[in-house]
């Protein structure tokens, strides 16, 4: 299995590429659309279809996805951001 989740140092920093099927997978645990995650986590929606799309995002960027899927924890909030 691969790692959900990849810290790198890239042009902007510390950026994270999230595996999208982890975020799809939390999403749906909890009801929400895609749209409804962006909005809980305020960010844009073009920024979470890029994350989707495999593209890094800034190391605040996946804070905020995790601390939004946090409100209704999941099994899966660890495997998203790759912690043990």
């Amino acid at each position: 299995m691969s790692s959900p989740a990849a810290v790198r140092n890239g042009r902007a920093g510390l950026v994270v590429v999230l595996s999208p099927g982890a975020v799809r997978l939390a999403c749906a645990e909890r009801g929400w659309s895609l749209s409804e995650l962006a909005r809980r986590a305020r960010i844009s929606r073009p920024t979470l279809a890029a994350a989707l799309r495999g593209q890094p995002v800034r190391a605040r960027t996946a804070w905020k996805l995790a601390h939004a899927l946090e409100e209704k924890p999941s099994t899966q909030l660890s495997q998203l951001l790759g912690a043990a």
